[in-house]
């Protein structure tokens, strides 16, 4: 039983790596394909870009060989090198599980000018309208960065810097005030300090 129960268990591993390795290229063409849609979305027009990553000290450098983990900011322009904006990513826990996103911002006026959900596993029908409902991402076309973003309650939305939630998606609406108000604390005074190079797509 002991023999039966290993060699079992030796086989399920080898399915289990043999799996990974097979189907390996193709998701990584389908997180490739998610990628090139979000950018599209978020910067209509974008003809070109630049990537760059973002080093502990708060340094930018263009992507060659992204070490893992390592946070993007997407440079992009159009057909005649105008810059059009900056995309980054973002993540935060939600109802289900993390909530992955991308979002576009403006150096210049310091607004979020777009927002599009990567990845979530959020309820079916509330929390997953994060990634769809058209007055929720309405909240995105000119999100105030200067004050801290939070999320209120549908209905109650009265300043810019606010996030109008969806009504019976308290949890997910929140998850994606905290998630954007932590990215932008964070990544905005690198972009602030790096903003003629990024805007100038310069390596």
């Amino acid at each position: 039983m002991i023999k039966f129960l290993g060699c079992l268990s030796f086989l399920c591993g080898v399915l289990i790596v043999g799996t990974h390795i097979l189907t390996l290229d193709r998701i990584r063409a389908n997180q490739d394909e998610i990628l090139r849609q979000s950018l599209a979305q978020l910067l209509p027009g974008m003809q070109r870009q630049i990537v760059y990553t973002v080093a502990p000290s708060g340094d930018i450098a263009v992507l060659h060989a992204e070490p893992a983990g390592a946070k993007r900011i997407f440079a992009g322009f159009d057909a005649n090198n105008r810059f059009l904006g900056l995309v980054l990513e973002a993540s935060e826990r939600g109802y289900a599980d993390v909530i992955s996103a991308m979002y576009a911002y403006s150096p210049e006026t310091k607004l979020i000018t777009g927002f599009t959900v990567v990845e979530m596993r959020e309820t079916p029908g509330l929390g997953n309208k994060i990634g769809a409902d058209p007055d929720f991402l309405q909240n995105f076309k000119a999100l105030d960065t200067t004050h801290p973003i939070k999320a209120v309650k549908h209905g109650a939305k009265q300043n810019p810097w606010e996030i109008d939630g969806i009504s019976g998606a308290t949890i997910s609406s929140r998850a994606v005030g905290r998630m954007l108000a932590a990215s932008i604390q964070e990544m905005a005074p690198i972009i602030d300090r790096h903003k003629a190079r990024l805007e100038s797509g310069t390596e």
